[in-house]
């Protein structure tokens, strides 16, 4: 080759690769089921003479989800995202409405116009959190009430974690990967530490808690009864009732059965003495 046409072929090269910016690392995007996402590109992308392209799913098995040319945008039809997506002529950013978690994968944006540009996003879409909801386990209770033990449950969900906090410091804190049940942590509170209890339920995106008074417990000794006693209390009466009652039940048995007896007695002599004149 010609030395000024080799000098033309790399000159032509290096111009064509000082026009193509490609960010390699992909951007991490978390979101919320039933929310709304916009997948934002670091540069205007829709020039007049640009087409912008983006794809879903991992690149042997990418599909085209929208595209833009000749400053019109084009959706081809797909039963998965239907009309949810919407794009953005001037930055060429991609929304999705009504997230849903098979919305999570791949994403991949690119614009081919002065500049060959290219930037990849990583969607994970986490369902919402339910509020925790905590019970005091009966069975376990102390029976001088010195200490008693509480149940925080949530139903379970990717990447959740349930935790206790008494103010700002974590006490347990427990997380499966299994999501097909509901999520439990246990917590022994001791007569001495009195106060607000938070069970809290998180995940990448969301979070709700729920919170215990000691003083709505047992371990509030006052001048009124205290939540174990009353407890006791009730379930003595409610026996006590409940024995005095079959106590008159069988009384009342009894007696109906002597009464039919000596009716029975009465009405056969009478009967016999009936006879004994005819």
């Amino acid at each position: 080759m010609e030395p000024h046409r080799t000098h033309l072929v790399v000159c032509f090269t290096a111009a064509l690769l000082c026009c193509v910016s490609s960010d390699e690392e992909t951007e991490t995007v978390r979101a919320t089921e039933g929310g709304t996402i916009t997948l934002s590109t670091r540069k205007a992308l829709c020039d007049n003479d640009a087409q912008v392209v983006w794809t879903y799913g991992e690149e042997r098995h990418a599909m085209r989800i929208a595209r833009v040319k000749n400053g019109v945008v084009k959706k081809p039809d797909n039963e998965h995202f239907g009309d949810r997506l919407q794009l953005d002529l001037q930055s060429g950013s991609l929304s999705i409405a009504q997230l849903r978690g098979s919305d999570s994968g791949a994403y991949m944006c690119q614009s081919i116009g002065p500049y060959i540009f290219s930037q990849q996003f990583n969607l994970t879409v986490y369902p919402s959190v339910g509020t925790p909801s905590i019970r005091i386990n009966t069975s376990v209770v102390n029976r001088s009430c010195s200490s008693l033990t509480v149940e925080c449950s949530v139903q379970h969900s990717r990447q959740l974690r349930l935790s206790w906090f008494r103010g700002g410091d974590r006490l347990e804190e427990t997380s499966r990967p299994d999501p097909s049940s509901r999520l439990r942590l246990a917590l022994l509170i001791q007569a001495g530490d009195k106060g607000e209890y938070r069970c809290e339920a998180e995940n990448p995106v969301d979070q709700k808690s729920s919170r215990l008074h000691t003083e709505d417990t047992c371990l509030n000794h006052g001048e009124t009864l205290s939540w174990c006693h009353t407890v006791a209390t009730v379930r003595l009466v409610f026996s006590a009732v409940l024995g005095l009652a079959l106590m008159v039940l069988v009384v009342d048995h009894i007696r109906f059965r002597r009464h039919t007896c000596e009716t029975r007695r009465v009405v056969s002599s009478h009967r016999g003495r009936k006879r004994r004149k005819i």
